[in-house]
């Protein structure tokens, strides 16, 4: 990751060389960069699998073994050729979701998975909460919308716990 940058930072950044990604792997590279520490960057696809990545998310529950290794082994690609750049990647990912027809669904997934990620129900330290406005902001979504979206998170928690203990 560049030294002088944050991860709050890089999401607010725009690209000098921009990356056109599918939707998914703009998703999947977003996850492991949220996934990762501050110092690391952004980890692999063998450090956080793709199909964990994306346990819970319903736009991905067809997705084939296949299709997951093949998305992996594409995802890895990007992080192996922009490990240094992740100036270009980040802000690519991004720009690449925000320019979708449906854009509001893809930015939302996102903003979701590292929400999941980050395990918003813990104490977060200020670094990673300045990262996740950064992000909700870099994504386009509204503060209320942003809001709706950690509370049916919680809800649903909330109930699963509800459930287990039944």
């Amino acid at each position: 990751m560049s030294k002088t940058q944050s991860k709050s930072q890089l999401v607010k950044g725009t690209s000098q060389n921009p990356l056109d990604l599918k939707p998914e792997v703009a998703i999947s590279i977003l996850g492991l960069f949220s996934a990762a520490n501050e110092q690391e960057g952004i980890i692999y696809t063998k450090d956080y699998p793709i199909p964990d990545l994306f346990d819970g998310l319903q736009i991905f529950d067809e997705y084939t073994e296949e299709e997951f290794n093949a998305l992996s082994s594409t995802v890895d690609s990007y992080i192996d050729e922009n490990k240094n750049r992740l100036e270009d990647l980040i802000p690519s990912a991004i720009s690449s979701l925000l320019k979708l027809e449906d854009e509001g669904i893809y930015c939302e997934i996102a903003y979701v998975l590292a929400l999941l990620i980050m395990d918003i129900d813990e104490e977060l330290s200020e670094a990673d909460q300045d990262y996740l406005l950064a992000l909700q902001e870099a994504l386009k979504i509204p503060d209320d919308r942003a809001e709706e979206l950690i509370d049916e998170i919680f809800d649903e928690e909330y109930e699963d716990e509800e459930e287990d203990e039944d």
